[in-house]
């Protein structure tokens, strides 16, 4: 039976701006999706692609933060977790964009002093965070009635209208106003500012939920450096290798099963809208991952999904075979029709 390899790749189809500035030298990419069978899906994001790659039951919220705890090897139990992560944000006269924890390289030892001092405050308040690593800041809870919004929904963009509602949110607002009275004042900050670093200025909530039960799924491997991926390696008993090499997915490919590749270098370029940035990793992804594995996939009569997270799917097997040769020369079409803008 031939190797299933799907490919999620946020970010791959945007959203960008000023995509007239960069079009002429996407072509790689445009030739690459041009050729490929296209089709919608019902998954316009990343977590209902999952959701319904791994088979799982649907919650209100995709469990990110209990999936990240099992990633590291910590068990969630049957309690409520959510993401508290650390963020920057900066204010104007009305607006607050977010930078995300990825950005501002914290040091293991900042993160742990940084909820020491959170945690002796809020004692009284029956809250205590937990870290999994610097960048990713947990809280337990016994229930939540937050409705929140996904961290990489939030990055870059105006916050303003993102912040959390729901019954508590009022509850929540006044511990989050004291976290970031406290932020302000820790050593920890005043030294990332000498340093010339933005200071860590507040905490995000999302992610919240229980741990899901074991799905239905084919997946026999994945393939993988995010959290929420090997959280669900985990769950199911998958094998977990990290993101290495194509070499290793082309050895994949001559095995049976199904292998998911989780692919998010362009993540963050589309959520600060960097399209420069986004245009340098999109080369480098195609040119080394994408052509390799889609030539080797067409020798091996494997059969390829590549979704990236916004409603449709590229489809390639040998039924729609490629003229590998010529891939990379074949013009017609606008990235406009593939890579979506704001």
């Amino acid at each position: 039976m031939p190797h299933k390899l799907s490919l999620v790749i946020p970010g791959l189809c945007g959203p960008l701006p000023e995509l007239d500035s960069v079009a002429s030298r996407a072509l790689p990419l445009l030739s690459l999706l041009n050729r490929l069978h296209r089709k919608n899906t019902a998954a316009s994001d990343c977590t209902t692609l999952l959701t319904t790659l791994f088979g799982l039951q649907r919650q209100a919220y995709f469990p990110y933060a209990a999936l990240a705890l099992l990633a590291h090897d910590r068990q969630p139990g049957e309690h409520v977790w959510m993401h508290a992560d650390p963020v920057f944000l900066q204010a104007d006269m009305d607006r607050a964009i977010l930078a995300d924890a990825q950005s501002l390289d914290i040091r293991p030892q900042e993160a742990e002093q940084l909820v020491e001092e959170l945690n002796a405050h809020f004692a009284e308040d029956g809250l205590s965070l937990v870290t999994v690593d610097a960048c990713n800041w947990l809280v337990r809870l016994d229930a939540c009635d937050l409705e929140t919004t996904p961290l990489a929904e939030a990055t870059g963009r105006n916050i303003n209208t993102l912040l959390p509602t729901g019954e508590s949110a009022a509850d929540w607002k006044r511990l989050l106003n004291e976290a970031q009275m406290l932020l302000h004042m820790s050593a920890v900050n005043e030294q990332r500012e000498n340093r010339g670093m933005q200071p860590v200025n507040s905490l995000w909530l999302w992610g919240q939920g229980v741990l899901p039960g074991k799905g239905s799924t084919d997946i026999t491997h994945i393939y993988s450096d995010d959290a929420v991926t090997t959280g669900l390696a985990k769950l199911h008993a998958i094998r977990h290798s990290a993101l290495t090499d194509p070499v290793v997915l082309a050895y994949a490919m001559k095995q049976n099963g199904h292998s998911l590749v989780w692919m998010d270098q362009l993540q963050a370029p589309c959520q600060y809208g960097d399209t420069a940035a986004w245009l340098e990793e999109m080369l480098g992804l195609v040119e080394y991952w994408l052509m390799p594995l889609i030539s080797t996939a067409a020798s091996l009569d494997a059969d390829v999904n590549i979704y990236p997270c916004n409603g449709v799917r590229y489809h390639f097997n040998n039924k729609n075979k490629l003229s590998i040769s010529r891939l990379m020369f074949w013009k017609k079409g606008r990235l406009q029709d593939h890579v979506d803008s704001p």
